[in-house]
């Protein structure tokens, strides 16, 4: 019987979105129920409100690192034999063509001292951050014309929502190089640069410059724990560019002074930290994301970590950015305008 059949009848399902009732209908008959039933628990589980497509995809990626024979009729082909976790599986590109089977559900914790080789089928996600810095022209355009660009930026990050998971932050009195940060997650660049110039194009883009835009690979989703879905209150983004002198250290050296970073971030428990590599991306090597609920907790693990030796190999001038977590809708109301 087919997903959308069995939820009518049964009314504590969780819903599904259409795409991941497409990747479902994908999977062997014989195993449809179990996956079925997979997803729903792991929606659950993780807090969310449906199903989407990238659960599905996630089931897929587990199920083919296997590595047995008895897993491979449980490889979610279709009876075409064709592979239906993403068009880059089907067609060996390194991006997805199509957006609807490949966006994350949440943003992933990796350290760049993981060496793990990404596992057959997983998909590697990018964190993208733009920082945009609003017109001061904004807060005199007329009510009705402010309501309509609000409403039209906030179309757009919800039309994007079941491929990129994103967030938004004030900045508003907290730095003086913009107003509003976002950060969006995906495994396709060119979705993210897609997103960026779709909000630059509605009104309010009109009074928008990009003052800032960082970007790191997080890594392979399928050797990584989702984050949960509680939003930290505050948020603190830092890129690391390490000196010359870092990279003329011996490999034991350099693990060393990571272990000791990491040493250090372990003892404070009240800050969730994500490391991004963004070498090779950006001009920084990597991104240092800090969440949490207290600010005071991050003010202190900037200071211990100012103590570490890796502070030695790191460039002077890179300064953090604060933000402030709020709904997309609090965000653009506190640019002005009436």
């Amino acid at each position: 019987m087919a997903a959308d059949e069995t939820k009518d009848q049964e009314g504590d399902r969780i819903p599904w979105t259409d795409d991941a009732q497409a990747l479902l209908k994908k999977v062997p008959f014989f195993i449809r129920k179990n996956v079925e039933r997979e997803a729903e628990d792991y929606a659950r589980s993780h807090g969310m409100s449906r199903v989407e497509a990238s659960v599905i995809v996630r089931i897929k990626a587990s199920k083919s690192g296997e590595g047995s024979e008895s897993a491979a009729g449980e490889n979610f082909e279709g009876s075409d034999g064709v592979s239906a976790a993403s068009p880059s599986s089907q067609q060996g590109s390194a991006e997805p063509s199509s957006p609807t089977v490949s966006a994350p559900d949440s943003v992933r914790a990796f350290d760049s001292s993981d060496t793990r080789t990404p596992s057959s089928g997983g998909l590697r996600e990018f964190a993208s951050f733009v920082v945009l810095r609003i017109d001061p022209e904004w807060r005199k355009v007329h009510p009705a014309e402010v309501g309509h660009g609000k409403k039209e930026f906030s179309d757009v990050v919800k039309n994007f929502d079941s491929i990129l998971s994103s967030s938004s932050y004030s900045l508003v009195g907290l730095s003086g190089i913009g107003d509003v940060l976002l950060w969006r997650v995906g495994t396709n660049i060119s979705l993210l640069q897609e997103m960026t110039g779709k909000l630059l194009s509605t009104y309010l883009g009109r009074y928008l410059t990009v003052e800032k835009s960082f970007l790191g690979l997080l890594g392979d989703t399928a050797t990584r724990t989702p984050f949960s879905q509680k939003k930290s209150r505050f948020i603190h983004l830092r890129p690391l560019i390490r000196t010359k002198d870092w990279h003329q250290q011996v490999d034991f050296v350099r693990a060393g002074i990571e272990r000791e970073r990491q040493s250090v971030i372990d003892r404070f428990t009240g800050v969730r930290v994500t490391v991004a590599s963004s070498y090779g991306l950006d001009e920084s090597d990597l991104l240092m994301i800090m969440e949490s609920d207290s600010a005071e907790h991050i003010v202190d693990l900037n200071q211990a970590l100012q103590e570490t030796q890796e502070n030695r190999f790191l460039n002077a001038s890179c300064r953090g950015i604060t933000g402030i977590s709020r709904p997309l809708g609090e965000v653009l109301d506190m640019l002005g305008g009436v």
